[in-house]
């Protein structure tokens, strides 16, 4: 499925939006807090579309949505604990790449994203972009490679965690440039942003919304950006494909999933609240300014989108090497 808002999904948002919520739902639900949990530590992309959503759904649910963040162990400990939640739809996971990528990455899978969840919306997606310390020499993803190859394990990256878009982006453009470079991981992005902005690391290909006011201050400098296109915010910034990486295109995306036998009554009605909460004109705004592409698509759709993911990863995972212990 493509990833870019088209006219008739966003109309189609829209009128989702001017609706009440579903009558099938159950009428008793919600009877108490909702809880978000979020798997990654507060201050990522996902953590602020959490709270955003979770602001506007308190007053259209008539019950409190509250963000629960549960970070680390590369997304596991948050993702199992919603996993082993009663399947009432009052825990909700919000989730990135990584909850069909760590699945993929271990010996042991610790969760099967279509057996063990019940999906409920895709909402978001934010491109990526490659940044440095201002101290790094490159100035440009030619001059990187030509610097890694003269010396090889030399520079090292960050990245928000193993297994993550951020890791497997950076290890397959390693291999595609016949690089070597010394992986740093971090329990999420602030705290690989705080050590590159300190120059602990060098590197960092992350979500351009947490480091475009860095970028515009001039505390880092970006390289390249991994989209098909350059972005409005950041115009003299080229893409890989113009610095001679046609095929690297590297992203986040953002879905809400319930455990598995969350009635489907209920999931319709949290994806009509989610609907309403992103189509609202505020949240529009707010969220696009920060470099948010909006989705805003039904739980049927955010399974179709995941089975396209996990074939589209399958290969690089594999060429990567990549594994998480």
């Amino acid at each position: 499925m493509p990833v870019d808002l088209t006219r008739r999904r966003l109309l189609g948002a829209l009128a989702v939006a001017s609706l009440p919520l579903p009558l099938t739902a159950q009428t008793d639900f919600p009877s108490k807090p909702i809880r978000i949990v979020v798997p990654f530590p507060a201050g990522g992309s996902l953590d602020n579309l959490a709270r955003v959503l979770a602001a506007k759904m308190s007053d259209s649910l008539g019950q409190s949505v509250v963000v629960d963040p549960r970070p680390g162990g590369a997304t596991v400990i948050g993702t199992q604990n919603v996993q082993k939640s009663p399947a009432d739809g009052y825990s909700l996971l919000l989730m990135a790449n990584g909850f069909l990528l760590t699945p993929m990455l271990m010996q042991k899978a610790p969760w099967d994203a279509f057996k063990d969840f019940a999906p409920v919306s895709l909402l978001a997606r934010v491109n990526q972009v490659l940044v440095a310390h201002p101290s790094f020499e490159p100035r440009s993803v030619r001059e990187l490679v030509t610097a890694a190859k003269a010396a090889p394990g030399t520079i090292n990256f960050a990245s928000f965690g193993n297994g993550t878009s951020s890791h497997l982006g950076v290890e397959l453009f390693k291999k595609e440039a016949g690089i070597d470079m010394t992986h740093v991981p971090y329990k999420g992005v602030a705290p690989a942003l705080q050590d590159l902005l300190g120059g602990q690391v060098k590197l960092f290909l992350t979500n351009f919304p947490e480091v475009l006011p860095h970028i515009q201050s001039g505390k880092l400098r970006a390289l390249a950006v991994a989209d098909d296109k350059r972005l409005p915010q950041l115009p003299d910034v080229p893409t890989f494909a113009e610095q001679g990486f046609p095929a690297f295109l590297v992203y986040s995306w953002y879905g809400c999933v319930a455990p598995a036998g969350t009635p489907e009554a209920v999931t319709r009605k949290l994806h009509a609240a989610f609907a309403q909460a992103l189509a609202a004109p505020d949240t529009v705004d707010r969220l696009t300014k920060q470099g948010m592409v909006i989705l805003n698509a039904p739980g049927e759709e955010l399974r179709r989108f995941m089975q396209a993911e996990q074939a589209r990863y399958a290969e690089p995972v594999r060429l990567s090497g990549a594994k998480i212990d």
